[in-house]
């Protein structure tokens, strides 16, 4: 069964992506100056006797003092040196990863907040939806009828398992973008 990790799901992102304005720009780009001083500086603090490397429970701590979770994938990316194995060049790619994931997350709220006209979180997935329409009629490659009912299908075929949601898509033809999103960025 394809998930919202897979790379077929990654062209699907990809493809949304392209048919929200401004949302291609600046994702592929790494650290601000600023961002990368900030970071450095935490992680120097942190390695107080100076051997350029943090073990990951203490990668885990500063990940925590800046409102982020060490993820498994996280772990399992950095390489392996004994107890010290934690360098400043893999907890700023970690960072960039982080700050580029929250970035496209953003940008995709954005995006879908536009089709939801009352602020409810919930956005019309039906025949005649604005969101679908749009879809399929804007940008460089629209949506055919089945690419979007691709799109979309993997969200139905999850939501009703993964959310606790009220309204299941399948049923009543809205969708819940946030937790959407948080599908489409799963890895």
């Amino acid at each position: 069964q394809d998930n919202f990790g897979s790379s077929h799901s990654s062209r699907q992102l990809s493809l949304f992506v392209l048919h929200v304005p401004h949302c291609a720009e600046k994702m592929d780009q790494g650290l601000t100056e600023e961002q990368q001083r900030e970071f450095t500086e935490a992680f120097n603090d942190l390695d107080r006797n100076h051997t350029e490397f943090l073990s990951k429970w203490e990668l885990g701590v500063l990940m925590k003092s800046l409102g982020h979770e060490l993820s498994d994938e996280d772990q399992r990316g950095i390489s392996s040196d004994g107890e010290r194995c934690v360098s400043l060049s893999d907890f700023l790619g970690i960072m960039a990863r982080r700050e580029q994931d929250l970035a496209q997350r953003d940008k995709l709220m954005q995006a879908f907040s536009v089709f939801d006209c009352d602020g409810s979180g919930f956005i019309s997935v039906d025949l005649q939806s604005e969101f679908r329409t749009r879809m399929m009629s804007l940008g460089p490659n629209p949506y055919t009828k089945e690419e979007f009912e691709l799109f979309m299908s993997e969200y139905l075929a999850e939501a009703p398992n993964s959310l606790g949601t009220q309204h299941p898509a399948a049923e009543d033809d809205l969708m819940d973008y946030k937790e959407f999103i948080k599908l489409l960025l799963k890895k």
